[in-house]
């Protein structure tokens, strides 16, 4: 299937342009609860930031904010400095320090309590102290990107390097598609910008836009209300929408956006009776950026691709994308399934060993390694399992000689202690909710992990 279109005029919209002197000093970057924040202090703390990393030697810096404001300094001061940020997945101190320690990033900015063995530039949410001179911007470079991560199939985070010419290219892409729709708008999220989604629809196509932000992650529903006081566009999860409480006071919305896991038809008519409008979901990877998207009108709904990206059907059942948003292969290596039928296409699930709980991203081989690291431990495997309505981790796993000690205690006893244990490296969502204890990892007659087994071992 090929949905290209030929936009009749093109959109440029460029990072380098947001601090431009011909927008107005007054304009609303973002606010932070009853607090405005204006071009002109975006200016300024800007550049004093570049003039602070312009001291330094290093080259890639780690950041890691709570705050979309700050995290959106940082950002564009590292890259007017020439310098390369680097956006770690998760705000994990152990886990970044194992990033420092493989070279994954020289240095950190930060407005988080994070002990790194690094140099380490905190940001404050309180004013500037002195006046800098906004007219110093630096020359915008040439050839700039940004390095995230992403789940890979050895189970190590995945470096992703996104020239920065490439998420504009996303940003123009998407306003041909939607301006008229976020025009006017504030945009509030549920979720982080410490991943592409967040970072492509909560930071930088609002900064190209023109459309204050909000500083804060959304939370919960009721902290909705006060936000919809003013044309809101919201940039969600699906865990959050489908956690909407139908029974509080019906909200409007401008705009719902929608991305890392699809929602049923009754989930996405229940956002609308909850919110105002049907949600625009969002189909993509970290690795291709945005593909396409659907608004289920009804059951069934296909996906369509977005204008310029093509979406075909490997041999082996897998999409195949082709897209002016990435420069590599990354189009054949997606490893969901999918049928292709008049009106678009149809998701059937992932071939692969990384799957989605909640709408994150899980790398089974991930949550294996960290077990297995684990003195307690001398085998694993992971597989999800459906419990009720949710799909969960599972983990067969088998004991050391130290392991079978603490089991002495009880079963409960050893994998209380076992979840305790890994949750300096693994995300709640990741952590094992079912445990079945072994003599040893079933294997087929290929001496590989035989999975039909472990399925049944959790009926």
């Amino acid at each position: 299937m090929d949905n290209q279109k030929n936009a009749t005029s093109r959109l440029t919209l460029r990072l380098n342009r947001v601090l431009c002197e011909d927008r107005p000093s007054d304009m609303p970057i973002a606010w932070r609860g009853s607090e405005s924040l204006t071009l002109s202090d975006f200016r300024q703390r800007i550049t004093s930031l570049i003039a602070q990393l312009r001291s330094t030697p290093q080259q890639r810096w780690a950041i890691c904010f709570d705050d979309s404001y700050l995290f959106s300094v940082a950002l564009l001061a590292l890259l007017y400095c020439g310098k390369t940020p680097v956006i770690p997945g998760h705000l994990r101190q152990a886990l970044l320090q194992e990033q420092k320690l493989q070279h994954a990033f020289d240095g950190l900015l930060t407005d988080l309590d994070l002990q790194l063995e690094c140099p380490t530039l905190v940001l404050s949410a309180s004013g500037l102290t002195q006046h800098i001179d906004t007219a110093a911007l630096p020359d915008w470079p040439e050839n700039t990107e940004v390095i995230l991560f992403t789940s890979g199939s050895t189970g190590q985070p995945k470096p992703v390097h996104k020239p920065v010419a490439l998420l504009e290219a996303e940003s123009e892409l998407l306003a041909q598609n939607w301006k008229t729709l976020f025009s006017g708008t504030r945009v509030a999220a549920t979720v982080s910008h410490q991943h592409l989604y967040g970072l492509t629809f909560r930071i930088l196509l609002p900064l190209v836009l023109g459309l204050p932000f909000h500083t804060q992650i959304t939370e919960y529903h009721e902290q909705l209300g006060p936000l919809t006081s003013q044309p809101l566009t919201l940039i969600a999860s699906p865990a959050y929408l489908k956690r909407l409480d139908p029974e509080l006071p019906a909200l409007n919305c401008r705009m719902i956006v929608s991305a890392g896991g699809p929602l049923s038809f009754d989930e996405s008519q229940r956002v609308a009776q909850c919110l105002g409008v049907l949600p625009c979901e969002i189909y993509g990877t970290s690795e291709t950026g945005i593909i396409a998207s659907r608004q289920q009108q009804h059951h069934d709904q296909p996906w369509l691709a977005f204008g310029g990206i093509a979406v075909t059907q490997q041999a082996d059942g897998t999409i195949a994308v082709d897209s002016p948003l990435f420069n590599d292969d990354s189009g054949l290596n997606i490893h969901d399934l999918i049928r292709i039928d008049e009106q678009g296409f149809h998701l059937l699930g992932r071939k692969d060993r990384v799957v989605k709980i909640e709408e994150k991203r899980l790398s089974l081989t991930e949550v294996e390694r960290r077990l297995i690291a684990l003195d307690e431990i001398s085998d694993a495997a992971i597989i999800p399992v459906t419990q009720g309505d949710r799909i969960v981790l599972a983990a067969a796993i088998v004991l050391t000689a130290s392991g079978e000690k603490i089991r002495l205690k009880g079963d409960n006893h050893l994998t209380q202690y076992l979840r305790q244990s890994l949750r300096q490296w693994i995300e709640p969502v990741a952590l094992p909710k079912r445990w079945r204890i072994l003599s040893a990892i079933p294997l087929n007659p290929q001496s590989k992990r035989a999975y039909s087994e472990l399925q049944e071992l959790f009926l």
